[in-house]
């Protein structure tokens, strides 16, 4: 898409987290995405063999209804359904309003950073994953095998701490040696230099670290910094 919406307004913007790349495949991303829904359709059913590209989230509302949130990842598009009857598709991050309330959605490259209902009061509740999602999947792993559920999440910042120490350095040193570092001050020179492979696999290692952050919800500025996709 060419036009990107600012966070939590619908003012247009540019530059969208890294999905230039796909929209330079094919001119656009949207064409490797389902179009947007007609206002008033029917929500689909969802297809767990999507679940790579989309993941839902549900929630009762004070008045009895109920929202639904419909994430597209390779478009970076989310759309509201109220009773299972779409409403409104917009760019992520957007905050969609529901009288008093509304709904805030934003996600990182690996999954969802933020996807909660906000209250006139400002109280805040996390939208439910809709079954067949791999959030829900997720969340059904930590309820069934706890020891299992909080292992993997120990791992994946393991693994997001081993990569920052490992790979911040290489990634400084080329950028200091550009001129406009290099002509005021003294370039850095890493003392870590692994060969391709090993990057490779560092890299692979973060964005399942990632993965498994965003099914989780868990997010550090620091830590997550190489995983980061939409800004929030």
């Amino acid at each position: 898409m060419n036009d990107r919406h600012a966070p939590w307004t619908g003012a247009a913007r540019n530059d969208f987290h890294g999905f230039d790349g796909l929209e330079s495949l094919d001119g656009d991303a949207e064409a490797w995405s389902t179009p947007a829904p007609e206002p008033g359709s029917p929500l689909p059913p969802f297809r767990p063999s999507l679940s790579l590209q989309r993941t839902r989230f549900a929630i009762d509302l004070p008045d009895a209804s109920t929202a639904t949130v419909d994430v597209d990842h390779l478009s970076g598009r989310a759309s509201l359904y109220r009773n299972d009857r779409h409403v409104q598709t917009s760019d992520m991050p957007v905050r969609f309003p529901l009288g008093s309330d509304c709904i805030e959605v934003a996600a990182s490259r690996y999954g969802m950073q933020r996807i909660h209902l906000i209250s006139a009061d400002d109280s805040r509740r996390r939208l439910d994953p809709a079954p067949g999602t791999p959030e829900h999947w997720r969340a059904q792993l930590s309820r069934r095998h706890p020891g299992v559920g909080r292992a993997l999440a120990a791992c994946a910042v393991i693994v997001l701490t081993i990569n920052l120490i490992l790979l911040a350095p290489q990634l400084l040193d080329p950028v200091t040696h550009l001129p406009l570092w290099a002509d005021r001050f003294t370039p850095f020179v890493s003392p870590i230099d692994l060969p391709a492979w090993a990057n490779t696999a560092l890299t692979i290692t973060a964005g399942l670290a990632g993965t498994e952050r965003a099914l989780t919800f868990r997010h550090h500025r620091l830590l997550d910094a190489e995983t980061d996709g939409i800004e929030s």
